[in-house]
């Protein structure tokens, strides 16, 4: 069977996916190498390649503005597949992993926005309402925002600092499912 991730748009507005192949371990690109539009409720089934390792993200501005990444591994360890949703790199959306055989289900669809402290809400490129990063590229983290994360993301369903390995699940399947809210 093919490396297959659908998509499905939960939200209540058309939706632009980024699918970006990393560039080598730990360097994820910024080109996205497919882009796909959904209307709300609509869901598309893209196929990636033997070994394809990178993230899906929903596209609110530019691939480098703090969004959520979806992170996926096909065919590694033992030909499985690794998934985790991260909010290193920012928030602007919830997303959920899960396969229809109930064997991955990691991610959360609760709006973490609107409760979060005010210092971390943002705008990005396109003046979307999104949230910072945990881990900004200039360094350091923002400890309060981690915090509520930890209030809000139960452990093991999102990476909010690069050591929540809990948070990488494990697969045999590959075709997996991504909501995006």
């Amino acid at each position: 069977m093919a490396n297959t991730i659908n998509v499905i748009n939960r939200s209540d507005r058309p939706a632009k996916f980024g699918f970006f192949k990393n560039v080598a371990a730990y360097g994820p690109s910024f080109e996205a190498e497919k882009t796909i539009e959904l209307q709300p409720s609509e869901s598309e089934s893209v196929e990636l390649a033997n070994g394809w390792e990178g993230r899906v993200q929903k596209l609110t501005g530019a691939s480098n503005d703090p969004a959520t990444w979806a992170e996926i591994h096909f065919n590694a360890w033992q030909n499985m597949t690794f998934a985790d949703i991260s909010l290193i790199r920012g928030y602007n959306g919830s997303m959920v992993f899960s396969t229809d055989d109930s064997s991955l289900n990691t991610g959360v669809r609760d709006d973490l926005f609107s409760g979060a402290p005010n210092q971390f809400k943002i705008k990005d490129s396109q003046g979307n309402d999104v949230l910072d990063a945990t881990e900004p590229y200039t360094g350091g983290q923002n400890g309060d925002l981690i915090a509520y994360y930890r209030t809000r993301v139960p452990q093991g369903y999102g990476y909010i600092v690069p050591d929540d390995h809990a948070s990488s699940h494990g697969t045999n399947s590959t075709y997996i499912n991504l909501e995006a809210y």
